[in-house]
Order: C-alpha cells, then sequence, then structure tokens
C-alpha cells in the first residue's frame, strides 16, 4: 500500500516487449508499485502472452493493465485502423499531427507506429510519470511529452546497449531527451559516469539497481559432493555474455584434470556457432546446451549447480552489460560466482569476497579462478553466505 506520507500515483510503463520473462526487474517493477497501491499501465509495442507468467504474479491482473493499441500488419489494416484513430478525436492534437509528419520522420510515418502510440496515451491518460526502460524508448517517451500526448514526469531506465553501444553511435539522438528528461536512472555507477559525460546534469542522473525478491531464492551454501563439479551459465547466447571464453575455459579444465560438467540454458543467435565451438574443443561430454527455460527451471538449475560462471565481454558494436540480474539471483542462493570485470559486474561481485572477476575476454584467467574454487570447495560456503548479505543489503527490492 501506498505511504501515508504520499499519495498513490498513476504510472505508464513504455517498454519493446511485455511480459518478457527473462528480464524480471521490469516485472518485479510492475509488481512493487502496484503492491505500493499506485496506478500502473504498461505500454508494449510487442505486448507478449500472459500464459506462462509466473502463479505468484496473477493476482496482478496484467493483461488488464495492457494499454498499448495492436498495430495491424497489412497496409490496408493500417489504414483502417489510423482512420478509426482520427476520426475518434475531435481535431487531431499535437502528438497525432507530429506522427504523422513526414517531412521530420520520413517514410517511417506510414508505418503508423508513432500514430498509434500517440493515440494510445492520449486515450489512457492523464499520468503521473512515465517510466522508459531503456534509452532508446526513452527517446520515444521525451517526443511524446514534448508533442503532448502526456504531461507525465519523464523517468528513463538505462540498462546496456541503450547506453553502451546505442548512443554512442548516434548521440544525436539522445540530445533531446538528455536536455529534458526528469529523472535518469542508470543501473550501475559506470553507467551513471557515461551519462554524466554525456552532459546530463548531476542532479537528474540517479543510480537505481535492479533488485531481486531475495525471498524468492532459498538460500542453500553449496558442498563438494561425489561426481562432477556443475558449472551452470544462463542468459541469452549473444556475444556480450561471453560464453566462448565459458567453453575454452571449460576446455582447460578438462586437460587440467578437473570433472566438470557445463550446463548452458538460453537461446539465442549464437546456439549454431557455440555449439560447433564445443564440438571443436571436444566437450560433448561435459557441456549441454539446455535451450530456453522457464523460472521455475532455471531456478532448479541453481539449487542443483555448484558454480555460475557469467564471462561477460565488450561486443564489437560496443554493447555491453549493466549489471547481470542473473549473478545477483546466483548469488542470493548462496551460489560462488566467477565473471569479469565488465561494466558494472565489479559493483556486485567483490573479488575475492563474495566470487572472483577475472579480465574481459582471459580464457586462461577464467579457468584459472574456476581451479581455485573446484580445488578449495570450503570456501564456498563462506563465499555463498557473503555473496548473499550483498544481495540482501544493496540489491534486494
Amino acid at each position: 500500500m501506498p505511504t501515508s506520507n504520499s499519495d498513490p500515483l498513476r504510472l505508464a510503463f513504455l517498454l519493446p516487449s511485455f511480459p518478457e520473462l527473462s528480464n524480471t526487474f521490469v516485472i518485479e517493477q510492475v509488481k512493487g508499485m502496484i503492491e505500493r497501491g499506485h496506478e500502473v499501465d504498461v505500454f508494449a509495442r510487442s505486448p507478449k502472452s500472459l500464459q506462462d507468467v509466473p502463479p505468484e504474479l496473477r493476482h496482478l491482473d496484467l493483461e488488464q493493465r495492457m494499454r498499448h493499441l495492436r498495430i495491424p500488419k497489412g497496409r490496408l489494416a493500417r489504414l483502417a485502423s489510423a482512420a478509426r484513430i482520427m476520426g475518434g478525436h475531435n481535431g487531431l492534437g499535437r502528438a497525432h499531427l507530429d506522427a504523422l509528419n513526414a517531412f521530420k520522420h520520413g517514410r517511417s510515418v506510414f508505418k503508423l507506429v508513432r500514430l498509434h502510440t500517440a493515440a494510445s496515451f492520449v486515450r489512457s491518460g492523464p499520468y503521473d510519470v512515465l517510466h522508459c526502460h531503456y534509452g532508446n524508448w526513452g527517446i520515444l517517451g521525451e517526443r511524446l511529452v514534448r508533442t503532448g500526448a502526456t504531461d507525465a514526469a519523464l523517468v528513463t531506465s538505462f540498462r546496456g546497449a541503450d547506453l553502451s553501444s546505442h548512443y554512442p553511435a548516434h548521440p544525436e539522438r539522445f540530445r533531446a531527451l538528455f536536455e529534458r528528461g526528469d529523472l535518469h536512472l542508470p543501473v550501475s555507477a559506470d553507467f551513471r559516469a557515461r551519462l554524466i559525460k554525456a552532459g546530463v546534469s548531476t542532479e537528474r542522473v540517479e543510480v537505481h539497481h535492479d533488485g531481486i525478491d531475495t525471498r524468492q531464492f532459498a538460500f542453500a551454501p553449496r558442498r563438494s559432493m561425489d561426481g562432477p563439479v556443475r558449472l551452470l551459465f544462463v542468459g541469452r547466447l549473444t556475444e556480450k555474455k561471453g560464453v566462448a571464453y565459458g567453453l575454452e575455459a571449460v576446455a582447460g579444465l578438462v586437460r587440467a584434470g578437473r570433472d566438470v560438467e557445463l550446463k548452458i540454458i538460453g537461446d539465442g543467435p549464437l546456439v549454431p556457432s557455440l555449439k560447433a565451438l564445443s564440438a571443436q574443443l571436444e566437450l560433448d561430454e561435459h557441456v549441454v546446451f539446455e535451450g530456453s527455460r522457464s523460472n521455475a527451471e532455471v531456478a532448479q538449475a541453481m539449487a542443483e549447480s555448484h558454480i555460475l560462471i557469467a564471462p561477460s565481454v565488450t561486443a564489437a558494436n560496443g554493447d555491453q552489460e549493466g549489471i547481470p540480474t542473473v549473478l545477483k539471483e546466483a548469488m542470493a542462493t548462496g551460489m560462488p560466482v566467477v565473471s569479469t570485470r565488465h561494466s558494472g559486474i565489479p559493483e556486485l561481485v567483490d573479488h575475492g569476497v563474495t566470487g572472483f572477476l577475472v579480465p574481459e575476454g582471459d580464457a586462461s584467467e577464467l579457468t584459472a579462478h574456476l581451479i581455485r574454487l573446484i580445488d578449495n570447495p570450503g570456501i564456498w560456503g563462506t563465499m555463498g553466505r557473503a555473496a548473499r548479505r550483498k544481495v540482501e543489503d544493496e540489491f534486494d527490492t
């Protein structure tokens, strides 16, 4: 429920898709705001099926909170939809006219995405706060505010590629957002420094770590058992996740005579090349590609594993992590983690205390620190308890 010194707010979340079960941080924010008594609507360009939403979230009635107008696929259907939008208002407002301005936006206006987005806000508002997840969507949010589709305070969360890759490639696209946004929420101190360097005033930048509900993650200190040491990776199989270096590290462990298994949970564009690399490294008996799994299945895999690896790297296009949620979840369960000195990860993982950190792209160092953990299972419990405290103190919702 809302606190006694604040009134309930009307909040609009703007993001590419929802609910995206791999992006638990967004679901947790929506859940937290609703449970505090605020009214929450979600504007998602690509609404997802709600069938796989965990049972503990069913009470949120997410389907009734989806507000984005669906955009028909066919050209004629889009034109008919646009006609209905324009006919449903007593004259077109500035937001609608801006969305139809081909001189300003080019041929993209004929996709009618901007028009549907503006109409969604005009129809559903007013709102007190517009919270855009990812800087690219903050750009859209700034346009909605500037053209009058909403007069909400504009808040934008910066999480990874938006600030590490998209902004350096097209800084001019972010200029209006940086100048006019009411609050910018980078997920790490590293990202805060980047925003300030880009020209955002310090009083409008505040680090906001994505939290997890530690009550959902049972703590169980890891102990050595008979059989192989079970390693785990969870994440989308893209370049910045550094899975190739994880495979090379496992090959190094095998050559060093360590009995290990690596379970890889996740899907993505690099699946074929990573499977080929695994075969090339002769890891068929040591590596299993599980594909995508439900949150419950990921939780079960964590409970059954000894060590989590997160060998994140900077992609060729500059794309970087913020602070991976899976690291917080694994640490909350008491699992030792081995990751890299990458972006905001050192703000979560204290080297030698709550886990180990190695340089980006250094498979040999990754192997060496994994050997250090494997050969000293007595430190797993101490490290796991320190990791749990770190998450509870700084990353709990």
